[in-house]
């Protein structure tokens, strides 16, 4: 478990240093899924490709969870020295949930305003008014 810890460490780090790591990281992962796209000819994992990049804070939230915050909690059961190290992958936890929500509300409003726009060509389809041979202007 220690080595493990010691491997997830970064995640730990504060905000300004874990951002930067997990780009970096991301970069290198992206630049894997690039060549199994170009030489394998094959679509790489999500978490890999390049065209779903938006996607970082939702995979970093998802990291977090699943891999992340298990080894710090159980580990600072036993080791309280490391309480720390779990309250810094808390905050960034958070800090990458805001980019997340933030991300989606603005795809949320991108596709409110494309249903708007849709919604307002089908009504006006629908009902046309006015004269179909005399036009005002």
């Amino acid at each position: 478990m220690m080595m493990t810890a010691c491997d997830l460490s970064a995640i730990t780090k504060p905000w300004e240093v874990q951002s930067k790591v997990a780009l970096s990281v991301a970069e290198e992962f992206w630049e894997q899924g690039d060549l199994e796209r170009t030489v394998l000819e094959q679509q790489p994992i999500p978490m890999m490709d390049r065209t779903k990049s938006a996607d970082l804070p939702k995979l970093q939230c998802g990291f977090i969870d699943f891999v992340c915050t298990f080894v710090y909690k159980e580990f600072s059961r036993f080791h309280p020295q490391i309480q720390p190290m779990l309250d810094g992958l808390l905050n960034n936890r958070k800090e990458w949930n805001a980019k997340k929500e933030e991300y989606e509300a603005k795809l949320k409003a991108i596709e409110d305003a494309k249903a708007a726009k849709q919604a307002a060509a089908a009504n006006k389809a629908d009902n046309p008014g006015g004269s179909k041979t005399c036009c005002v202007c």
